[in-house]
């Protein structure tokens, strides 16, 4: 129903196309139908049907036409990524025989062709009304994704838990909207237009926290206590008069935690497990990082390089997309069993849930993961060339898509492929040099 919302509203005004886009890759990606990551994909699919009748009804109408310009060098490694990434598609299926892998060649179809779309219409976008609709449309999906679980819990007095794998993601998975969220909350508080911290940005700002918190995502709240911290420490050294909306945040995320914590959750989890530093203030692990699963993270990566180094052909391309859940499964179960682990119960019928890394390193080989990193750096120095000033911030805060690609499911998710995308999400939100 809200796909063919979509499809009207676009082929009414091409003008929602960026807005409804946006939402598509933020609220898409915690959703599930039968077990499969499909909203984000059919919303897009629909947005750019829409655009397609548009320009056969009214081709004059069309906002902007397609630019004759030169590519550059980000858009130029972008396409190769695009190309490789669906020519390990086509590799995938004919290995696997499954039909179901069509999916795949539609998947980075669309990327290509919203990549073109998105670039026509990147210079009539205005940064502020990006960075507004990626904050309500996170606001909208992280209370969407807590109230799933919470009214779960309620009718059936089951763990909210039980939903995911069939109808939710994961929550590593699910909480991966926080970064941009958090890019666009500290971008648009430290605009001098609009003043600081409102009543809505704190609103949403609980919401968000209240549901990472929930949901006991380690990845999210640590995102959080990273990105937060780190801009704080930054405006103070800048003497920003606005370091106290700063400290408000920090200081809200830790209300939230401590009331979820110590009043409703079973967990009773400290706040300070979550913090790089003892009691005595000495640098170490969080304690939070110190369990059989986080074993298994990271030396996951460690058995997928070097069962994919083991041939030539296989180290530069890969075994071809989506061949990782199947093909890791012998050497995930090898580590497990030398490192004393629990057994996992994995088969053809329920295979290896790779992390993002690891299903690109096996999948695409490092030509694959050269191609993401390389978009990865040129998204990170577009971001450099822009006058926000607090693009350093917003900057390391895009790069560590690379620690969640260590944590989560990630790559059937668009937003992990638009997140490289030339005039991806979050270079359009930053204003660009005159």
């Amino acid at each position: 129903m809200i796909g063919v919302i979509f499809f009207f509203k676009t082929l009414k005004n091409p003008d929602n196309f960026i807005r409804l886009f946006l939402a598509s890759i933020i609220i898409g990606p915690g959703i599930k139908i039968a077990g499969y990551p499909l909203i984000d994909e059919y919303w897009v699919i629909m947005l750019l049907f829409g655009l397609f009748m548009r320009k056969i009804i009214q081709p004059t109408l069309i906002n902007g036409t397609i630019n004759q310009k030169k590519f550059s060098a980000h858009e130029v490694a972008f396409i190769f990524l695009t190309l490789y990434f669906l020519f390990q598609s086509f590799r995938g299926g004919l290995w696997l025989e499954d039909i179901r892998m069509f999916r795949w060649i539609i998947f980075f179809i669309i990327i290509g062709i919203s990549f073109f779309v998105v670039s026509n219409q990147s210079n009539s976008i205005n940064p502020d009304q990006v960075t507004k609709f990626i904050i309500y449309s996170s606001t909208i999906y992280f209370l969407l994704y807590y109230l799933s679980g919470f009214i779960y819990e309620l009718i059936t007095g089951m763990s909210k838990f039980d939903l995911q794998d069939d109808f939710v993601a994961g929550s590593s998975v699910a909480t991966f909207p926080v970064l941009i969220y958090l890019i666009a909350l500290i971008n648009f508080s430290q605009r001098k237009q609009y003043g600081g911290i409102s009543f809505f940005l704190i609103l949403s700002f609980i919401i968000v926290s209240w549901t990472v918190v929930y949901y006991d995502s380690r990845s999210a709240i640590f995102t959080i206590l990273g990105v937060l911290g780190l801009n704080f420490l930054i405006q103070i050294l800048n003497r920003n008069k606005k370091v106290m909306s700063q400290i408000f945040l920090v200081i809200l995320f830790f209300v939230v935690f401590q009331i979820w914590s110590f009043n409703i959750s079973d967990s009773k989890r400290s706040f300070t497990s979550f913090l790089p530093f003892d009691e005595e203030l000495y640098i170490t692990i969080p304690e939070n990082l110190n369990s059989e699963s986080d074993r298994s993270r990271i030396l996951a990566p460690k058995t997928a390089f070097t069962f994919v180094t083991k041939k030539i052909s296989t180290t530069f391309f890969g075994y071809g997309w989506y061949m990782n859940r199947y093909e890791m499964i012998e050497p995930i179960r090898e580590m497990r069993k030398n490192e004393s682990m629990f057994n996992l119960d994995l088969s053809k019928k329920k295979p290896y849930q790779s992390s993002g890394i690891i299903a690109l390193l096996v999948d695409t080989g490092f030509v694959g993961l050269f191609l993401f990193l390389v978009n990865l750096l040129y998204g990170f120095f577009e971001i450099l060339k822009t006058s926000n000033k607090i693009k350093y911030i917003i900057g390391i805060a895009y790069l560590s898509i690379v620690l969640w690609s260590f944590v989560g499911t990630i790559t059937p998710v668009l937003l992990f492929y638009f997140w490289v995308m030339p005039n991806n999400p979050i270079i359009l939100m930053l204003e660009k040099k005159r």
